[in-house]
């Protein structure tokens, strides 16, 4: 893992992204606003992503008998909004070990080695339970994509210079800050951290390793936290193809008694195989 990786996660484990002073931004200044218009924008060319990932998680404690836990894992990666996913976990000479799809209304999980089969409604804890992210499905496919909604029912508060980055409170209808969004110099997200109903914060994410992608800029890693500090992740993203067309069917498997193939439970689509790299 890359050095600038590894300081964003030692910032977040600590529940301390910055140390820098905020300076409150005038009402009328005319930055907050724009940003947040270039983001609603961007958000809105985002639809799908095909790419081949990187992830390590560490959950303090989570592992058997109150050890800590530190997963490893090299996927192949498909999602599209709202809340699509298809995340093939890769071993040895990339064989399959395990298939992880949801529509966005039930999910199935397939691990090929054990030729275990399971399937059933999506529940906010899906992702928790596979692989320790304390995200929903939509809202990993949200930071995933780096395009998460900008409103979500939110309208702006308070904004404030950190630095060079500008950072911007989204408010509930009570007042109660919801989310918080900090832009780099360029305008890139940098930051985005989500509230729970009791105002805590619940994850942040922090977005790395800019590059041109489809014509606009994209980060290939995400550093995560979760509430309490549960857990610590790393996603590092290549070969990323943004808005490929991505058929229904491939966020579905079959059951192990149908006739297809042994390793992913799924027919797919020419051309799905995201090319190997990074």
């Amino acid at each position: 893992m890359r050095p600038l990786l590894w300081l964003a996660l030692a910032a977040l484990a600590t529940g301390c992204v910055s140390t820098i002073p905020a300076k409150p931004l005038a009402e009328d200044d005319p930055r907050p606003d724009a940003l947040l218009a270039a983001w609603r924008a961007n958000t809105a060319r985002r639809e799908s992503l095909r790419a081949v990932a990187r992830l390590a998680v560490d959950a303090p404690g989570a592992g058997q008998g109150g050890r800590d836990l530190a997963l490893r894992s090299k996927q192949r990666l498909w999602l599209a909004r709202p809340a699509q996913l298809r995340v093939e976990v890769l071993g040895f000479l990339d064989t399959t070990l395990a298939v992880l799809v949801t529509d966005g209304d039930r999910y199935s999980l397939f691990e090929s080695q054990e030729q275990r089969f399971e399937e059933g409604p999506v529940y906010p804890e899906l992702l928790w339970d596979a692989a320790h992210l304390a995200l929903t499905p939509a809202e990993a496919v949200e930071v995933i994509l780096g395009a998460p909604e900008p409103d979500a029912g939110l309208t702006r508060g308070a904004a404030y210079l950190v630095g060079e980055r500008v950072r911007i409170d989204l408010t509930d209808p009570g007042g109660r800050v919801r989310r918080v969004v900090e832009f780099g110099a360029g305008g890139e997200l940098r930051r985005l951290a989500q509230s729970d109903e009791s105002g805590e914060v619940a994850w942040e994410a922090l977005f790395d390793d800019y590059a041109e992608i489809d014509g606009a800029p994209f980060a290939r890693d995400v550093a995560l936290r979760s509430s309490a500090g549960r857990t610590h992740a790393a996603l590092i993203l290549r070969a990323v193809e943004l808005n490929p067309v991505v058929p229904a069917d491939i966020f579905r498997l079959r059951p192990p008694d149908s006739r297809l193939d042994p390793e992913t439970r799924s027919e797919a689509p020419a051309g799905a195989r995201a090319a190997e790299g990074g």
